[in-house]
């Protein structure tokens, strides 16, 4: 049962209580006259009542009630009154309550209507104020978090400039270090391995934390690729992914002077492919550019060193 039939039930019982318990001291007090005699008339109560609490069409229903039971049991003899005056006796109770169920019944459901509309705005009001205060408690989870990022995060500039002045120490193993540490912020990624081109090879020279696992010679074909190629190989292009089967993700030619001479290839061996975007291509178009001088002025090592510098990101 919906809410309007529990409504419309609600008011029926209440409307029997009422006029129950007025016809039982009807009949105990007046010999049921429909209190005849009394003014004002008791069957005043069910109808005001009902438009206080209901509004118009509760007391228009109690005001109907009201004029059937006094007309069936407010009538006089005839002898006792004039013609007229019997039928304005009938006729104005049931006038007044009608005229009251209207008035103030009408008066009521403006009062619930506002009030209805009360609630719709003290709702939506609660409901914003539940969301800016979710919204508030997200951001400043939010800024906590991002103040312990910045605190602790290894590409800020202060951290990749201490790690860049690293590039000028004496130690050669200090300067392959800060290599493998800007490389690894720069390409966001720790598995990668630098070749470096010795003697119609390309073995390996620098590798990330977590390419040590990964070949030591570049594939011919795919170092063949890099010189015809000379500008970034990644598996986004479909003639690319044939050289880098089973070997990487992106394959950097590294070179240096007019005409452009290979120096060595820099092959990331992990990377999403969602991040292959414009902006990480830049990326490695950067690294390309400061890593190729860098290669070209370290003196070549037979086999590559198993750094442990405390500026290598681990």
């Amino acid at each position: 049962m919906n809410a309007a039939w529990r409504r419309a039930l609600r008011i029926a019982m209440e409307l029997a209580a009422a006029f129950g318990v007025l016809l039982a001291f009807d009949r105990l007090l007046l010999d049921g006259t429909a209190f005849t005699g009394i003014n004002p008339n008791p069957l005043w109560l069910p109808v005001v009542v009902m438009a206080l609490a209901y509004g118009t069409f509760p007391a228009l229903a109690a005001a109907a009630i009201a004029s059937i039971l006094w007309l069936a049991l407010g009538q006089e003899p005839a002898n006792e009154r004039d013609y007229l005056d019997h039928l304005l006796h009938l006729s104005l109770p049931p006038l007044l309550w009608f005229m009251a169920a209207v008035a103030i019944g009408e008066v009521t459901m403006v009062r619930i209507q506002r009030l209805v509309r009360l609630g719709r705005t003290k709702n939506s009001a609660r409901r914003n104020v539940e969301r800016l205060t979710e919204a508030f408690h997200q951001l400043v989870h939010t800024n906590r978090a991002l103040q312990v990022q910045v605190a602790t995060d290894e590409r800020s500039i202060g951290h990749i400039i201490a790690t860049a002045a690293r590039l000028g120490d004496a130690d050669p193993a200090e300067r392959r270090a800060a290599m493998v540490a800007l490389i690894a912020l720069a390409a966001q990624t720790r598995d990668f391995t630098c070749y470096r081109l010795t003697g119609g090879e390309a073995r390996a020279w620098l590798r990330g934390a977590g390419a040590q696992a990964r070949p030591d010679t570049l594939p011919a074909p795919l170092l063949l690729h890099a010189q015809r190629r000379g500008a970034a190989i990644h598996v986004g292009n479909a003639g690319d992914r044939g050289a880098l089967d089973g070997i990487g993700a992106v394959a950097l030619p590294l070179t240096e002077g007019d005409p452009a001479r290979l120096l060595g290839v820099l092959v990331l061996h992990d990377l999403p492919f969602a991040a292959m975007g414009a902006h990480l291509l830049a990326e490695l178009t950067e690294i390309c550019r400061w890593l190729g001088p860098l290669l070209a002025e370290e003196p070549c090592r037979a086999a590559p060193l198993a750094l442990r510098s405390p500026g290598l990101v681990a």
